[in-house]
């Protein structure tokens, strides 16, 4: 071996470990705003569902469908808008330390049958600035409301997160990889932002007592039901404006218990006296698919832009055993629904 060849050989074996190594790195996609930073989004979420098949049996007898009228013919459409500022303060390891988020503007519209329905009062978090601050000890967001007319109640149901970071790998990757989101944390893509109630969030509370309930009784069984609920995640690279693309896909279902609500509801109701004895339940069975893709500003460290669609199949059974004023009846009841939602969100 001349002295050349063995230079040449040495230089290769030294550099064989760096090339390989170079080789294995991958992207990073990780949540890293400049702090001060401030970005508008826009989310608009669109929905339609259908009447697919109701069954009313009433003491034993099964209602005829004339009775049911147009019911199977009417689609429910609805389509929300949210449009905020939000402006990274501070973040470190990932999250958000300090996000304060502007709410510029809410609206929903709605179409029953065709018809457009009354469109929802101006929220009355148009306008407020809501900040959430990391608290370490606790480990969760304190939210308060910096300025505007927003209820406080209404804080409660916000996140933090609408970068979806959730969706993120935790280490690099290259194209072609795959990694799973689970749980509670996936179907947060599903609330972007959270639960954003506005005027209208005590309803529930107020008007039927049922807020509590909601808390104590649904989302326990939520929580239980979407525990194997899974986002199957893949960094499909970049697009042509250099923005990493996860692309995703989930496909689920859940059943849900809301006999002890409906119960409860019953005791809350003013029955002018009359004693009622009632035996109730009501069980939802929901199933899901749907794929859609995250796009990311590995530069920038946040979202570039989200969308998603999404099918769903409700199968909602209820059944009564009543007896009131002497009179004993029992009624059974099946209504199917089918339907779809699409979410997009952009990124200025």
């Amino acid at each position: 071996m001349t002295i050349k060849t063995r230079h040449l050989f040495t230089t290769a074996l030294v550099a064989a470990p760096l090339l390989l190594a170079l080789d294995l790195r991958g992207d990073a996609l990780a949540f890293h705003p400049e702090a001060g930073s401030s970005v508008d989004k826009q989310l608009v979420i669109a929905g339609a569902m259908y009447i697919d098949d109701v069954i009313l049996n009433v003491d034993g007898e099964e209602m005829p469908a004339e009775m049911l009228g147009d019911m199977t013919d009417m689609a429910l459409e609805l389509e929300l808008t949210e449009e905020v500022t939000d402006e990274y303060v501070k973040s470190a390891d990932g999250k958000a330390l300090v996000l304060m988020r502007t709410f510029n503007d809410l609206a929903m519209s709605m179409t029953a049958g065709g018809e457009s329905q009354e469109p929802m009062e101006e929220s009355d978090m148009v306008g407020s600035k809501i900040k959430f601050t990391w608290n370490e000890d606790e480990d969760k967001y304190d939210v308060t409301l910096e300025e505007g007319d927003a209820d406080e109640e209404s804080l409660e149901g916000l996140d933090v997160d609408m970068d979806f970071t959730y969706l993120l790998p935790d280490d690099e990757v290259k194209e072609g990889a795959t990694w799973e989101v689970t749980g509670m944390e996936a179907m947060r893509m599903f609330l972007p932002g959270g639960v954003n109630v506005g005027s209208g969030g005590d309803v529930m509370d107020e008007d039927m007592g049922l807020g509590d309930m909601f808390e104590d009784v649904v989302m326990p069984q939520l929580e239980d039901a979407v525990e194997d609920f899974t986002v199957d995640c893949t960094y499909n690279g970049t697009d042509e404006d250099g923005a990493a693309q996860i692309g995703f896909e989930f496909e689920g279902e859940m059943s849900i218990d809301f006999s002890e609500m409906v119960m409860a509801a019953l005791e809350e109701q003013d029955m002018g006296g009359m004693e009622v004895d009632a035996d109730i339940t009501m069980t939802l069975d929901i199933e899901m698919e749907g794929k859609g893709t995250l796009s990311w500003d590995a530069e920038a460290g946040r979202a570039a832009g989200f969308e998603m669609a999404a099918d769903m199949m409700l199968l909602m059974d209820a059944a009564a055993d009543i007896e009131a004023a002497g009179e004993a009846h029992t009624a059974e009841g099946t209504l199917e629904l089918s339907g779809e939602l699409e979410y997009e969100m952009t990124i200025d």
